[in-house]
């Protein structure tokens, strides 16, 4: 029940009180502060009690009383706002205060015997204490004593965690001595490109001698067209003789064929054009498998022993005869975490009677979870997954050392993990050519991105593959800040970094399609089909490659639900037109459902990863077909190709954190993320991806009708994902803004005005309606 209104009035009344004491208590203790600063720091202050107190303060403390009117004001707003208790009560305050000033005066008089006595005065404390302790243990233990005092006072008043604090300073100089190194050999990369262009434009600053030795050029190799090789100093020269420089050589648009410019005509190699600037990756090392955990023993058992196989073959074959039905085991193929056994029935037995005993199998084999495959393609057998009872770890060294991935060449080859009968498993993601990969909590998605993501680096160079990481969990992509294989077309070399807001993944995206469609007209005008067609033409024409971009996304359901249109629209374009240009998307989430991934997604990555999921109805939107709620976590997964009918079961490879810690240190300790940024031709507006025209356009169409919609600037502008470019710039620059809940956008007219007034539009008369 509501109190009374006496009551009520006399609760008001007493809180008014208490804080009008409250707020003399305040005043009283800031003037008390400031009148012992004003006598302490006033050489010869006014007043009989101002002056004694000073010359006592002086005298007992020494220079350490300049320390005492700030410790007494701390100590004074710890007590009166109450906010360090139950820490620091008033007899905390004021043993943490004494150990500063005492730590302080003795310090003082320690070095007032070494040093002039007028700069250095410790007072009648400093001279007890420094007495005292230098009778017991000296100067050096004076002085070491004077600094542990010092750190204890410190640590009472202010509860500094001095672990945290060396630990800090220890990462800050760890990171300014990387940068250092990186910004050093960025420096001499920029000196000896200067050198280089001072050499080649200016020859005529010095008097010529009539014979001159030409100079020399490094030869950049292809590897199969998709990237660079790099080769040290000094090894395999190639000559170029340069007599005269003239217009046409210096600017690439003009270029002229010249017959003494040709390579030699007993070379393979194409000449590299002296224009080029020398590649800040030169000498760029891969990294080593001696940096990923070695397989054990253990991890090297490939499933279980024979006599467990037999008991297991029999213990099936006899659980189909108590169902009655006629069936024999036909084949064991043993794996590092699953057994496949091959069933085969006797004519006339119908499929579905055994298909639907996998529960009973699973009840009888005392298993975790058993998939039966209704039908292996090339056998007439039914296939029954089983786990087996020791698990077989997976690591990524033994797959990086297999043949299967070695003996390959293509660029973006990436170990996939160990099939179920326990041969490694590698899959091409240019062929793919995009990958969609889902799964439950703590299913190994993530591990599965950390091997996908290492096998690239072990195979390339920063030249020849960038990674765009999206990371809106900011837990797991975090890892490789700072590698040189970072790229952000929408930001510089120097300030990129793995991208965790949301609405900067989708600024991200909307500037890759801009990267897509350059490249585009690049291919174009080249006359080739796809990005290795376009490297050996490059490497023929003296022009620069261009590197194999791969965007990870980790967690799809977070961005699509804040930034759903722009992200959606983006990812719609990319995967249908990116393959051609090098541009190759990975998505993973863990929210497997139809409102994420939907069927247009869905239909332009066809090549899937499926993790254990919680029910079929998950697994159907993955894969369209059951079975990934079959599957037993930690990286037990089934593989669907774009060419495959049907998925393959495969044991993913486990890598650790201290694995990729080690990796990204090796790659960061040769080089900083470096690309050059594309020129845009038209001046963009907020650097969100459309056109200054556009946004003008569209910003006096929506004052003119009054509202805004994506099928009005579909109407206008003739292109569905340019209206829906259009309209996610207005909501992230505020011209427009949509409520939460709401299904109606906001306009504020005002600033669509300003903004046109600003460029130098007249924008027809509004009324400042706000919801449409």
């Amino acid at each position: 029940m509501p109190r009374p209104l006496k009551q009520r009035f006399a609760s008001s009344r007493k809180n008014k009180k208490n804080g009008l004491r409250y707020a003399i208590y305040w005043m009283l203790s800031f003037a008390t502060a400031l009148w012992f600063a004003w006598i302490i720091y006033i050489p010869s202050p006014e007043g009989i009690i101002g002056e004694k107190l000073a010359g006592v303060f002086h005298s007992f403390f020494g220079h350490s009383a300049y320390l005492f009117p700030l410790l007494f004001l701390y100590g004074l707003t710890a007590i009166l706002s109450k906010l360090n208790k139950p820490h620091k009560g008033f007899f905390t305050l004021i043993s943490g205060i004494a150990l500063i000033l005492g730590a302080v005066s003795c310090a003082l008089n320690l070095a007032q015997n070494y040093f002039s006595p007028s700069l250095f005065n410790g007072g009648w404390l400093g001279f007890a204490t420094d007495e005292m302790f230098s009778k017991m243990f000296g100067d050096p233990g004076v002085a070491l004593l004077s600094a542990v005092m010092f750190m204890a006072g410190l640590q009472i008043l202010f509860k500094i965690s001095w672990a945290k604090s060396v630990k800090k300073w220890s990462l800050a100089v760890i990171s300014d001595y990387k940068h250092w190194t990186a910004a050093r050999k960025e420096l001499q990369t920029k000196l000896k490109i200067f050198s280089q262009k001072t050499e080649e434009n200016y020859p005529a600053i010095s008097p010529i001698p009539e014979e001159t030795k030409p100079p020399e050029a490094q030869i950049v190799r292809h590897r199969g067209g998709t990237g660079t090789e790099n080769l040290e100093n000094g090894q395999n020269p190639a000559t170029i003789n340069e007599p005269e420089i003239t217009e046409t050589a210096l600017f690439p648009e003009n270029k002229a064929v010249d017959s003494e410019t040709d390579e030699d005509e007993n070379s393979d190699t194409p000449r590299r054009d002296s224009k080029k600037p020398i590649s800040p990756f030169k000498g760029f090392k891969l990294p080593t498998l001696d940096l990923l955990e070695k397989p054990s023993a253990n991890n090297l058992s490939t499933g279980p022993s024979d006599e467990e196989l037999n008991a297991s073959r029999i213990k099936l074959e006899e659980t189909f005869k108590s169902f009655n039905i006629s069936a024999f085991v036909s084949g064991v193929y043993p794996g590092p975490v699953i057994t496949r056994y091959e069933v085969t029935p006797s004519p006339g037995v119908k499929i579905s009677s055994i298909v639907s005993l996998s529960n009973d199998v699973a009840l009888a084999m005392k298993a975790q979870g058993i998939r039966v495959i209704p039908q292996i393609p090339g056998k007439s057998a039914i296939g029954f997954e089983i786990p087996n009872n020791t698990r077989a770890k997976v690591v990524m060294r033994e797959l990086l050392e297999s043949s299967a991935f070695n003996e390959r060449t293509e660029p973006l080859l990436f170990a996939l993990g160990l099939h179920s009968e326990g041969s490694p498993a590698v899959a091409n993601l240019e062929t793919m050519p995009h990958l969609l990969v889902a799964g439950a909590t703590n299913s190994g998605k993530s591990v599965f991105l950390h091997s996908l993501i290492l096998s690239v680096i072990y195979r390339n160079t920063p030249e020849e593959v960038k990674f765009l990481f999206i990371d809106p969990k900011r837990l797991e992509l975090t890892f490789y800040e700072d590698i040189p294989y970072l790229y952000d077309p929408n930001t510089v070399a120097d300030k990129v970094s793995v991208i965790t807001n949301p609405k900067e993944a989708s600024k991200s995206l909307l500037a890759l399609l801009k990267v897509m469609e350059r490249r585009y007209i690049k291919f174009e005008k080249a006359r080739v089909k796809n990005i290795a067609s376009y490297n050996k033409w490059a490497a023929k024409n003296g022009e620069e490659p261009e590197f194999y971009i791969i965007v990870v996304i980790d967690e799809l359901a977070d961005l699509i639900i804040q930034t759903k249109n722009v992200v959606e629209d983006a990812i719609q374009r990319l995967s249908q037109m990116a393959r051609a240009v090098g541009i190759h998307l990975i998505l993973a989430t863990q929210r497997p459902s139809v409102d994420i991934l939907t069927g247009v997604i869905k239909a332009n990555l066809p090549t899937r990863v499926a993790l254990q999921v919680t029910s079929k109805t998950d697994s159907r939107v993955i894969l369209d077909s059951p079975g990934a709620e079959a599957l037993i976590g930690r990286g037990d997964l089934l593989y669907l190709a774009s060419d495959a009918q049907k998925p393959l079961r495969i044991q993913g490879a486990y890598v650790s954190e201290n694995d990729i810690i080690k990796v990204t240190d090796f790659i960061k300790a040769q080089a900083m993320p470096y690309y050059p940024m594309a020129q845009e031709e038209e001046k963009t507006y907020s650097g969100t991806g459309g056109s200054s025209q556009e946004i003008v356009g569209a910003l006096k169409l929506v004052l003119e009708r009054k509202r805004v919609s994506q099928d009005l600037l579909k109407a206008h502008f003739g292109s569905s994902a340019r209206a829906t470019n259009l309209l996610s710039i207005l909501e992230m620059n505020g011209f427009i803004h949509k409520p939460e809940g709401s299904n109606r956008w906001e306009i504020y007219f005002d600033k669509m005005e300003d903004y046109l007034k600003k460029m130098g539009k007249a924008p027809l008369p509004a009324n400042p309606v706000r919801d449409i």
